[in-house]
Parts: C-alpha cells; structure tokens; sequence
C-alpha cells in the first residue's frame, strides 16, 4: 500500500545560509498550505557536546556539515518519501511565526492556494528547511523541488547578529563575538562555492549545475519583503508539482 502512497510526495527543499529566510518562508506556507509537513534540518543536529570546536578560533562550529547527523536526517526522508508512518521529530524549533504581511498579501496568497487546491491535495508536500541542503550532489538528489535562499555577506550578517540566540539539542546556544565573519561565513562559502561562479557567493550560481540540478535562486536582500519570497516560492512549487 505503501507504493501508490509514496509517489504523492514532494519533498521541497528551502535551503541557504544562514539569515537568509528559508526558515521564515517554509513556516509561513507550512501554515498557509493545508496538510503539509515541516521537517527543520535543526532538529538534526548532533547533541551539544558532540558539536565540531574550530581549531582557530576554540568555538563550536555549529554551520558545518559535521553538527548534523546526516545518516538519520536522509534515513528520515527516505522513509517519508516511502509512505511510512515516521515516528515524529521532537522539533526544537519555535511554532511561533510574525506574518509581517497585510492583510490584502494573505489573502492574494490564500487566494492562489484556494484555485490550485486541487492540484495540491494530490499530493503530500513536505517543506524541508535547513543551511546544508545544497553542500553535496547526494544530499540535493533527495528533493524533488529546490528553493535556495541567499543575501549577501552584510545583510546575513546584520541578521544573524540580531537575533538573541538559537535552541539547541540541550539548551540554548548564543552567537559569541565575531561568530558570523569567524564560523558562519566560512562554513557557507566553504560547503557551497562549487555552486557559484568563480567560487563567489555572493554572486551567480553557475548555470550548468542550477540548470542539472533545478534549482531555483530567490535572493533575499534587505529591501526584499516577506511577500515577495513567499509568493515566487509558492509559484514555483505549484509550477512544479
């Protein structure tokens, strides 16, 4: 029974580094959207004591590939896309969502899911956000739809700097100085310049591997509202179902 079940589901991947407003847009069409599933690869990290510590500067470097338990996190999306019951992930993640949105924005969206409600109730969409999504050909193999969110260098920054702190496995985890330019940074450009021209990222994506690999560029600067992100994500997910 499991068969029929499994080619009903869309798996969308809503990566990018971090700031870059993937988590924002993938709760926000979670709600909007009924019957989806919010998978957060946050919830995949290893236990605070296992977090790699950077040689050079003594901090935990949470923005590595290695904080994450990448066998249980595809083991996980192997067995939602087959149709099994998965037991549910603890989420360490807040439900709590600002839709900082009018209410004219809302309805244009809802109005959009209403007429495609058809087309989307054949399926099971399930919204994967996370910050290594993108790193390694496999892991960008495992999603049928693949949204990659980014801003440059200053705009992540000035993000990642406003916020108080992340919940963790165990506790709470608060950035310490420099950790963005030092850890964050670092990290993104190391695990995803092969996607981008000349190994810049902040510039283009490299066409050959968008192309080969559909991925979808939102770039989310600061003039960039919380409508616009939505809107072409939701676009392009109903282009591609």
């Amino acid at each position: 029974m499991s068969e029929p079940k499994s080619k009903n589901v869309v798996l969308v991947a809503f990566g990018g580094p971090s700031s870059s407003g993937k988590t924002t847009v993938a709760k926000t069409l979670s709600k909007l959207i009924p019957k989806t599933t919010l998978v957060h690869l946050d919830d995949f990290y290893l236990t605070d004591s296992k977090i790699p510590v950077d040689p050079t500067t003594g901090y935990q470097n949470w923005d590595c590939a290695d904080a994450i338990d990448f066998p249980k996190f595809v083991d996980y999306l192997k067995s939602v896309r087959s149709g099994h019951v998965s037991a549910p992930i603890e989420s360490i993640q807040s439900d709590d969502i600002d839709l900082s949105m009018s209410p004219h924005e809302i309805e244009s969206l809802v109005q959009t899911i209403e007429e495609n409600k058809q087309k989307i109730s054949q399926h099971h969409l399930v919204f994967v956000d996370g910050f290594m999504l993108f790193h390694d050909p496999q892991c960008i193999e495992l999603f049928d739809i693949r949204l990659f969110f980014h801003a440059s260098f200053n705009t992540l920054k000035k993000r990642r700097e406003s916020r108080s702190g992340y919940n963790t496995a165990e506790g709470f985890w608060v950035d310490p100085p420099n950790y963005f330019e030092k850890i964050v940074w670092p990290a993104f450009k190391q695990s995803h310049k092969y996607l981008f021209k000349s190994e810049d990222v902040e510039g283009e994506l490299k066409p050959e591997l968008a192309e080969k690999y559909c991925i979808n560029d939102i770039a989310n600067e600061t003039n960039t509202t919380l409508f616009d992100l939505v809107n072409k994500s939701l676009s392009i997910i109903l282009t591609r179902t």
